[in-house]
């Protein structure tokens, strides 16, 4: 077993290998972390934060996303952009760090936004690789592109590499919030499985019309995070002008098989949706049962009463002629 695994990571990492040209061989393979932690950021009360504690920072995109130019090392002093790590915090409760590990994003960068977050989640991380090819190494005329599975962050600018980076950083915040709905569905699925498995084999369902209800309307608004109120099922309005920065957002996507598990997830809801519709409707059909029963029995209560009234008027009636019959 040991064996075989090692031999699988063997042809991975030779995969991984191979997927590299060898004008990208010669440079430094680091990691990109992104987290998603919560329904979305404070960013006015996360920017004052960090202002306070004298990071440097900007709003790269107004109400959307922060930029922190996060030191490499305690020592550094200087301004070099190769000096730091770019740090950037989403609107959307994600961070995406270039160059540190998820344990270093988990310790040093999430407790700096702990009190601007928004509605927590169960935190969803996507790991990846990346190389950045330094100005004086990179084709002027070239962009970032995804070599495999490894993004290739290159351009003759700083600040064109960083755009780049913001729309790696929106597919990989996409791929972690789709990851978040999918552990959402997840519970939800494990959470009422044993009352369609009582369902199918005719024992009593153990909930009520109230608890199913609840459960459609978290179906309701897991349809809603995917679909409506997010941008997840389509390209940010961003980069609708900016045909280099789309074509890395959907490259990046396709990595990561973004569409099909939204169109996964959009038929596991289709179902829950029709498994709540049948726990509801047998509970109202139970429901319907019961106030039969209760009628009857109310109309067999009546015809009691009725027949206790017969029986005294024939009781009376026949005292009456007894006595009419002795006069």
């Amino acid at each position: 077993m040991n064996l075989n695994r090692l031999s699988l990571n063997t042809l991975l990492d030779a995969n991984h290998t191979k997927a590299l040209d060898d004008k990208l061989m010669g440079h430094k393979i680091l990691p990109c972390s992104t987290i998603t932690v919560s329904e979305a950021f404070d960013l006015k009360e996360l920017f004052r934060n960090l202002n306070s504690r004298k990071f440097q920072c900007s709003l790269i995109v107004p109400d959307e996303m922060i930029h922190v130019k996060y030191e490499r090392n305690p020592e550094a002093t200087g301004t070099n952009d190769s000096q730091f790590h770019d740090i950037l915090l989403l609107h959307t409760g994600t961070v995406v760090a270039w160059g540190l590990t998820e344990k270093q994003v988990e310790s040093s960068i999430l407790p700096l936004a702990e009190s601007s977050i928004v509605t927590k989640y169960e935190p969803e991380s996507e790991d990846m690789d990346y190389i950045e090819i330094e100005p004086q190494t990179s084709d002027r005329n070239s962009g970032s592109y995804m070599a495999g599975d490894v993004m290739v962050i290159s351009g003759s600018h700083y600040n064109d590499r960083l755009l780049d980076k913001i729309a790696f950083a929106y597919g990989l915040a996409r791929s972690t919030r789709t990851a978040v709905i999918e552990s959402s569905l997840e519970r939800h699925i494990q959470m009422t499985r044993k009352t369609t498995e009582n369902l199918s084999t005719g024992i009593k369902l153990g909930v009520d019309a109230k608890e199913v209800l609840k459960s459609t309307g978290r179906l309701l608004l897991l349809r809603g995070k995917l679909n409506l109120y997010s941008e997840l099922i389509e390209t940010p309005d961003l980069y609708w002008s900016e045909p280099h920065l789309e074509k890395i957002y959907k490259d990046i996507s396709k990595t990561l098989d973004v569409n099909p598990r939204i169109s996964i997830l959009n038929r596991k809801l289709d179902y829950a949706t029709e498994e709540s519709k049948s726990l509801l409707a047998t509970l109202n059909e139970e429901k319907s049962v019961r106030l039969e029963w209760i009628i009857i029995y109310l109309i067999m209560i009546e015809v009691c009463f009725e027949i206790f009234h017969f029986y005294e008027r024939y009781v009376d009636y026949k005292t009456k002629s007894t006595s009419t019959e002795h006069v």
